[in-house]
């Protein structure tokens, strides 16, 4: 029987006349628009009741063409002998409904069926049906030319805690990569086979991925040489460990005793992942336990050397006391924030102290001042634009070189950037090789040279007070 839409409470009220489409003018109270409850082109029952005519009426199957209007398909029963109305123009309803004629097809099919069952004899015996098995349970089965009764034990069968449960061992045949000796029933080529003597071979789309032996579990190799091994393909990384969204657990604990380390710093693990403390991606470095600890960093070729370690109260430090730099001449770390400024050593009892400076160095204290200005870093121009970069002050370091030299205070800068002899720190040159060969690069110490301007404008302002 056909099955048509149906959806409750669309009816609408309509002006139109003719024998055509008509057009629906808005929901009824209580009641949804076709629009709203209907899809375009989909048949169901339709009905068209006359109000200002009452004794307009007509039912039958129908659809919302793509103008939103009632085009009427096919005509069940109408108040003009089973034809189509031609509607007089005045107020009327159309409503989605269910015709007689569905139920009748209903009642029709279900007869038939009914029919159809009659004299047939069901598979089953007239015993009563049991979902579950028991052991003791006993299955007819034909052998020879007479009948036996095997326990269930004998086969796999499902019992009362929904189990199914094997009365032996199982000898499967070795099977293949391919066709797995255990697979299942809707992935014939993905499950377990016998990959050789005292191995498991682990296949997925009819190829092996992992295999166990004696010696240990190896993925992407089927000879591991350690418990676990894992090869992975070209452009693919090895491993990848996480956790779902609010674990509390690490996606990896590594821990263990090691020799060489006190008890009471190598219990410890690496957590990569989500932890109660983290975000996704995280790498999270923390004891197993209360124990308060530090994360160390050590590198070294000969032997592991302390570099770097984060104690256990938050604080970054070198592995020795003014051993290791933040960065190199050729790998800069671009910008630092802080919320207070560097503390530099001053302490008198590390310094040999040699006193005010000189007439020369006030003089080229004197000249430096006068070579500060603004400047805008190149690689920023070919970034952002000249519009765009920002504006810095500062000065050159090769002006400020040339000053100390033409004062005689160091050697000038050779014609190949070299510049032997400079002993004031505020001068900076670092040299390195790369691909492209020999680098160099010029700076200042900002700080000791505003210290050094700073007392030439003392010596400039305590000279002007002296004549005036």
């Amino acid at each position: 029987m056909p099955s048509l839409f149906f959806a409750d409470l669309v009816r609408e009220h309509c002006h139109e006349g003719g024998a055509g489409a008509l057009t629906p003018a808005g929901a009824l109270p209580g009641h949804r628009g076709f629009a709203d409850a209907v899809p375009a082109d989909t048949p169901f029952h339709y009905a068209i009741a006359g109000i200002a005519f009452a004794g307009e009426w007509e039912a039958g199957t129908g659809r919302i063409d793509g103008a939103g209007r009632l085009a009427r398909d096919s005509v069940a029963a109408s108040s003009n002998g089973g034809a189509a109305v031609d509607f007089t123009p005045g107020l009327k309803t159309l409503a989605l409904t269910v015709g007689a004629d569905w139920f009748a097809a209903r009642d029709a099919s279900a007869a038939a069926v009914e029919a159809a069952l009659g004299g047939k004899q069901p598979l089953s015996t007239l015993h009563p049906g049991t979902a579950t098995g028991a052991a003791d349970d006993l299955i007819t089965v034909r052998r020879g030319e007479g009948w036996v009764n095997i326990p269930i034990a004998s086969f796999a069968y499902q019992g009362a805690s929904g189990a199914v449960t094997v009365g032996a061992p199982l000898a499967c045949p070795a099977g293949s990569a391919a066709a797995p000796a255990l697979s299942f029933a809707g992935d014939a080529n993905t499950g377990l086979f016998n990959a050789g003597a005292d191995a498991i071979g682990f296949a997925l789309g009819g190829m092996e991925r992992a295999r166990m032996t004696a010696t240990g579990l190896g993925f992407g190799t089927t000879t591991p040489y350690a418990r676990v091994e894992l090869v992975a393909a070209a452009s693919m990384p090895g491993l990848g460990i996480g956790a779902a969204a609010g674990a509390q657990n690490l996606g990896l604990e590594l821990y263990g005793l090691m020799d060489s380390l006190p008890p009471a710093q190598a219990r410890g693990f690496v957590g990569i992942g989500n932890s109660g403390v983290g975000i996704a991606g995280d790498l999270l470095l923390a004891p197993r336990s209360s124990t308060m600890a530090s994360i160390r960093f050590l590198t070294g070729s000969a032997g592991a050397v302390e570099r770097w370690r984060i104690t256990a109260a938050g604080t970054l430090q070198p592995g020795s006391d003014n051993g290791y730099d933040l960065g190199a001449a050729s790998m800069r770390v671009r910008t630092i924030y802080a919320a207070t400024g560097a503390i530099n050593t001053s302490d008198a009892r590390d310094k040999a102290w040699r006193g005010a400076p000189d007439a020369a160095e006030l003089r080229a204290a004197r000249r430096i001042a006068a070579e500060l200005g603004f400047y805008q870093w190149l690689g920023a121009i070919a970034e952002k634009g000249a519009g765009a970069a920002r504006l810095h002050f500062g000065v050159r370091a090769q002006a400020v070189w040339a000053i100390m030299a033409e004062e005689g205070l160091v050697d000038p800068i050779g014609g190949e950037g070299d510049a032997d002899g400079a002993r004031y720190a505020f001068l900076c040159r670092d040299e390195w090789q790369d691909a492209e060969g020999a680098q160099t690069r010029f700076g200042v110490r900002e700080g000791q040279l505003a210290l050094f301007l700073i007392a030439g404008l003392e010596a400039r302002i305590a000279a002007l007070e002296a004549t005036a």
